[in-house]
């Protein structure tokens, strides 16, 4: 095997590695912040509060996505928003994260296909905030979540950890 031949695979090898890493790091941090938001809670906090403190103490893209969500929730509960007015206000919502919902000129975004569990965390606390208020939240906020697409189980995980302590 030649020498650039040998250099290229150590490359490689490297860059697999560090892209294995990333992902299990994302992992990791999801892991985590879910655990500070029980833990949060399990200490009195609303979830509301837990989920933010639990965003911002974490850090890296989760703060980003929480936001993400916690805009998407209040443009699907705002009564003068276009999205109120949908009749699949969730499925639109999800694919809408991230950007006003305009049932006239919309066009979704695709999601990053580079943070999967991210995208999908941002959809968990959008269920979270947008059914966690109400009688029977947490049966609403499943059954909401297992009539749209996308990693299902991975959000009512998500919802279970959190709506499922209240």
């Amino acid at each position: 095997m030649s020498e650039a031949l040998k250099v290229i695979c150590i490359i490689f090898w490297f860059i697999t590695k560090e892209e294995q890493g990333v992902q299990s790091s994302s992992e990791e941090r999801i892991g985590q912040f879910y655990r500070m938001v029980e833990d949060n809670m399990g200490n009195g906090m609303v979830y509301r509060d837990a989920i933010e403190i639990a965003a911002v103490t974490i850090g890296g893209l989760i703060p980003a996505k929480v936001s993400q969500a916690m805009a998407k929730y209040q443009e699907a509960t705002h009564p003068q928003s276009h999205l109120y007015q949908e009749e699949q206000k969730d499925a639109l919502a999800l694919l809408s994260m991230g950007v006003l919902w305009d049932n006239t000129y919309f066009e979704p975004i695709p999601p990053d296909e580079d943070t999967p569990l991210e995208n999908t965390l941002a959809e968990s606390i959008y269920f979270i905030m947008r059914y966690g208020r109400e009688e029977d939240g947490f049966e609403k906020a499943l059954h909401a979540n297992a009539d749209t697409v996308g990693d299902v189980a991975a959000r009512a995980d998500a919802i279970r950890r959190v709506l499922g302590k209240r």
